[in-house]
């Protein structure tokens, strides 16, 4: 059984014999299918292992509808300004149904792409997720119904699920009485290191707003009251630097899980980056692309990004998660690898880039230092 607050989804797809008293939870990236004709074998290499799961969990990262609609006033200028035709035209529903068929059971709305097509576009986004079978979580038709979670049962354990993004234009996040998604503002500083230094190199630095945090940790804190475990999915970080994590990030992460949080599985920048682990749980900061299909080629950089920056949306993450006896008792990184077509290819030990993957994930885990400890085959160290 799902449930999504007030909302209800009907478990028809999942009918696995499960060994008594342990579940497997896969959580995975983005997925952006900027596309009005998805291919069909987006999911072909993995389906098998997204439905062989327990429970499925995405971020989806566009707007889908059978039309365009109405535009975020702040996006519709960048449309304006963007000579290779309309940037944010929302994807074809279909790419929703394939994602129901693929097996995902929950996936979060909080990023800075959903609300790109406008209002209409979004509320068509979650109920093209529902018609599929999938609970979305991180945003609603107000800040009210943005905020509730989706509980999904499995053989006696209730996994809780919660969704914020950090990164949005303005006005995307919901209000009273406006629809959107769950917000995590940051504020920036510039800091000197002593009173001689005053305006020369300060350091950039950030603070999560309090008024967010504060309403993150109350869900938190309200939700492992009817679940489990908790896992947040948080859209947030730097996007022009390969392993930096900001200061905002180390501080609401902490925050999250002392609150109650059991996992947090992040997406935001192209770069996949490092893992952290406090309290015994994990912190995936940047799990990067799942699947990516764009109307432009990777010569083409749209909306200012870098072309290495571009480059990086060749590969992802997963996390495959073990929950016993109501504890997750194991979390493995598995390499993802969408190269050039868009296609996820979840590898496996031994598989072509999978080491290489899993390299760059402890180099910038290093970078950033963060305390993550992953053995050959991803697992990580949670004692």
């Amino acid at each position: 059984m799902i449930t999504c607050g007030i909302r209800a989804v009907c478990e028809t797809r999942k009918e696995q014999q499960m060994a008594s008293g342990t579940v497997k939870l896969l959580a995975v990236g983005d997925l952006q299918l900027m596309t009005r004709e998805p291919p069909t074998d987006l999911f072909a290499q993995a389906a098998p292992v997204l439905s062989g799961a327990d429970v499925t969990f995405g971020n989806c990262e566009w707007p889908y509808a059978e039309e365009a609609g109405d535009t975020h006033p702040v996006e519709a200028h960048i449309n304006d300004d963007f000579d290779g035709g309309d940037l944010f035209v929302p994807g074809a529903p279909e790419c929703i149904a394939m994602m129901g068929a693929a097996g995902f059971d929950v996936m979060s709305v909080a990023n800075n792409h959903t609300m790109h097509g406008g209002y209409r576009a979004f509320a068509r986004t979650l109920s093209l997720l529902i018609e599929a079978g999938i609970a979305p979580v991180g945003g609603g038709d107000t800040i009210i119904s943005a905020r509730l979670p989706a509980i999904v049962e499995r053989v006696g354990h209730k996994i809780g699920f919660l969704a914020c993004t950090s990164g949005f234009l303005p006005g995307a996040h919901a209000g009273r009485r406006t629809p959107g998604i769950v917000p995590l503002r940051r504020h920036t500083y510039a800091e000197n290191n002593s009173w001689h230094d005053w305006g020369i190199e300060p350091a950039t630095r950030t603070l999560v707003n309090r008024d967010d945090l504060a309403a993150m940790v109350d869900s938190i804190t309200q939700l492992k009251a009817k679940a489990d475990i908790v896992v947040l999915s948080c859209h947030w970080g730097i996007l022009e630097h390969v392993s930096a994590i900001a200061d905002y990030q180390r501080e609401a992460a902490r925050a999250f899980i002392d609150a109650g949080a059991d996992l947090i599985v992040s997406q935001g920048p192209l770069p996949i980056k490092g893992i952290e682990v406090y309290r015994g749980k994990a912190i995936l900061y940047c799990m990067g692309k799942f699947a990516m299909i764009s109307p432009w080629s990777r010569a083409e950089t749209p909306s200012g990004i870098s072309a290495p920056l571009l480059d990086e949306t060749s590969r992802g993450l997963a996390a495959s998660v073990t929950i016993t006896d109501g504890s997750i008792t194991s979390v493995q990184v598995i390499p993802v690898y969408l190269g050039s077509s868009g296609r996820p290819n979840i590898l496996a030990p031994g598989d072509p880039n999978f080491a290489e993957i899993l390299a760059i994930v402890a180099e910038r885990t290093a970078a950033a230092g963060l305390n993550g400890v992953m053995d050959a085959d991803g697992r990580i160290a949670l004692g």
